[in-house]
Formats: C-alpha cells, sequence, structure tokens
C-alpha cells in the first residue's frame, strides 16, 4: 500500500504542463520588472519622487490581468501580492534580502 502512495505522489508531481510554466514564467518576468524598478526608484528617490511605475504598480494594486496570469499560473495572486508588498517594504528600510522565487509564491511572510 504504501509503495502505491508513493508511486501515485511520484506521478502527480512528474506531470509537466507546459501551459502553467508559460504563465509561471510571464509572472517571474513580471516580477523581477517590478523589482528592478523599485530598487531603481529607491537609489534616485530625487528623481522619481513623483513619478509612477506600471511594472510596480502591475504587481501591487490590484487588477484583473495580474489576477487572470496568476490563475492560469496556477498560483494565488492575493499570496503573491502580500508577500512582494513585504518585499518592497524590506526594499524601503534597507533590510538585507535574498530573492528566492519560491518564497513569493508561498505564505511564509510573517506578520510584524
Amino acid at each position: 500500500m504504501a509503495n502505491y502512495l508513493n508511486q501515485k505522489r511520484l506521478i502527480e508531481h512528474d506531470h509537466f504542463d507546459p501551459v502553467k510554466n508559460l504563465w509561471r514564467n510571464v509572472l517571474v518576468v513580471s516580477l523581477e520588472d517590478a523589482i528592478k524598478s523599485k530598487s531603481k526608484f529607491l537609489r534616485f528617490s530625487d528623481f522619481y519622487k513623483d513619478k509612477r511605475s506600471e511594472e510596480i504598480a502591475y504587481v501591487t494594486e490590484p487588477n484583473v490581468d495580474f489576477v487572470k496570469v496568476c490563475e492560469l499560473a496556477g498560483l494565488n495572486h492575493n499570496m503573491i501580492r502580500k508577500n512582494i508588498n513585504y518585499l518592497f517594504k524590506k526594499m524601503e528600510n534597507k533590510e538585507q534580502f535574498n530573492l528566492p522565487w519560491k518564497r513569493l509564491t508561498t505564505c511564509e511572510v510573517s506578520n510584524k
């Protein structure tokens, strides 16, 4: 019985969905663009003080397009938005951070 359960678990995880993979890559690129823009805005804050970034707005503000991309990628858009906002707050406070992409799609953020 245990062998059957292990095989079933392996088969479920071995299934490669190219459509879901495509939309996850689209999401990764949009998150990378937003993080690069945020970094640039923070580095040159005097110049960008009254400017708006579409890349940042796409991942932080509610919009139907972002929700649809997350849905097609098989991810929770609220969780990703919450985690990216948390990351942006850490960037603004100049805290040290690394960018493990897996953490942006899982709920490991503590509410401090």
